[in-house]
């Protein structure tokens, strides 16, 4: 299961990036801006805790995230096959 947890927590971090990117760019580019630092810190600063939090996420709920698709695919699967079934039977 611990393969899982890591997907997961790849997945959602992925997901995360494109705030994690902007977020990244606006801060670095302020911090150089006023001179309170350099582009590298500020955009290390604004997007390392988003990424760490999302992988976070990503793992400690990366087993519902799995059950869940498994069970909405099931019974939306279950659901297709009962209303097939039922148009055959009105025939």
């Amino acid at each position: 299961m611990e393969q899982a947890s890591e997907f997961w927590a790849d997945v959602i971090a992925g997901a995360a990036s494109p705030v994690a990117i902007a977020a990244r760019v606006v801060r670095g580019s302020y911090d150089a801006a006023c001179g309170t630092g350099g582009f590298d810190e500020g955009f290390h600063a604004a997007a390392d805790p988003i990424i760490m939090a999302a992988k976070s996420f990503g793992i400690r709920y990366g087993e519902t995230i799995t059950k869940s698709l498994i069970g909405g695919t099931a019974s939306a699967l279950g659901s297709r096959i009962v209303n097939e079934s039922l148009k055959h039977l009105k025939r």
